[in-house]
């Protein structure tokens, strides 16, 4: 089985703790262990309830069974938390993923886009006014280095 990412688990550990705790590679790699078997044994038994009922594809349905028929029953009020937090995620990624399809959103923004850049233009052109007329001159200092080959 592959390894999970030790930079998410070690996230999710530092995230579990408040950040408050250092915690050592050793107990890092036992977490990322036990993850890893606690995921095959879910999966596991959630593909033979699977393949029982005649199906072929694994739902959450069967997660549940799974997670049931290990009598980790109290896991699942938990979990649910868990499932409609991913949802609510889901569902706000693909309300800005279809904003961003819809053609009239994005000629909103183009707009919005124009007239800041407008603004911005006027601003800047109305800064350098007031600097000319109180006597503020805006000269660039730009000195260029010369290679050795061009100094000779």
């Amino acid at each position: 089985m592959e390894q999970l990412p030790k930079a998410t688990v070690q996230q999710f550990i530092k995230t579990s703790t408040n950040g408050d705790m250092k915690c050592s590679n050793e107990f890092v790699t036992q977490v990322m262990s036990m993850a890893r078997e606690y995921i095959q044994l879910v999966s596991d038994q959630a593909n033979t309830i699977c393949l029982e009922q005649g199906k072929k594809t694994i739902s959450g349905e069967f997660f549940y069974k799974a997670i049931q028929k290990l009598k980790l029953d109290s896991q699942i009020p938990h979990l649910k938390e868990i499932e409609e937090e991913i949802k609510e995620e889901v569902n706000v990624k693909n309300q800005n993923r279809a904003r961003f399809q819809d053609e009239e959103h994005l000629k909103q923004l183009e707009e919005q886009q124009k007239q800041l850049y407008e603004k911005a233009k006027l601003e800047n052109s109305k800064s350098m006014i007031d600097d000319e007329e109180h006597g503020k001159s805006r000269k660039l200092n730009i000195q260029f280095e010369q290679d050795d080959e061009d100094q000779q």
